[in-house]
């Protein structure tokens, strides 16, 4: 089932908003591109335990340092528990305990911003991370998207979630597409997925 709005809003903190209706106290959640740790931090504030990935050693140490300066020591003994995993989303499956199902997951694709070599998202491992993500997703959980199509190599990867998203099962999953209000054609765009229970 596919729906499409506008929003005013920045499409991230339309994610920020979404998500966090779908964590409950003790979540477990994703973030699946940790660049410099902004949606870390968000779901660190909102879930009990978080996974985030990145291929960059610069964004774990961003991500750690933003996690640091907000309070989170990363004490096992403390709440929320973080795991910050030096490997591509692709690699999730692998990476979270088999029993464990995740409430909420976010990708935010494109480039580490400020980083000196651009090193973008790529969609063949995007699209291998996103259907790992169905995987592990719990049924009352979200998925969310943001991609940006004004980069090189971001339209490609932009079309790609289009064509994956358009093959998901109608009576299986609720998706939302959503737009900036003053959209161009190079502005990003939401997917927020969830399973129809």
């Amino acid at each position: 089932m596919l729906s499409t709005r506008f929003t005013l809003h920045s499409l991230v903190t339309e994610a920020h908003k979404t998500i966090q209706g779908y964590l409950p106290n003790n979540g477990i959640s994703i973030d699946a591109t940790m660049g410099n740790g902004h949606d870390t931090l968000f779901l660190a504030r909102h879930s009990a335990k978080v996974y985030a990935f990145d291929i960059q050693a610069v964004a774990l140490t961003n991500t750690r340092q933003r996690l640091q300066k907000n309070g989170f020591n990363f004490n096992p003994q403390t709440h929320p528990e973080i795991h910050l995993i030096h490997k591509g989303h692709e690699h999730m499956a692998h990476a979270i305990p088999g029993n464990e199902k995740i409430d909420a997951i976010m990708f935010n694709l494109g480039y580490l911003p400020h980083g000196e070599n651009p090193i973008i998202t790529q969609k063949h491992s995007t699209l291998t991370a996103l259907k790992q993500s169905l995987q592990l997703l719990n049924r009352q959980g979200v998925l969310s998207i943001l991609a940006y199509p004004g980069h090189a190599g971001g339209k490609a990867e932009l079309d790609a979630i289009i064509n994956w998203s358009q093959q998901l099962d109608d009576a299986a999953y609720a998706i939302t597409l959503i737009h900036s209000i003053k959209e161009t054609t190079e502005s990003p765009r939401l997917f927020i997925i969830s399973p129809i229970n």
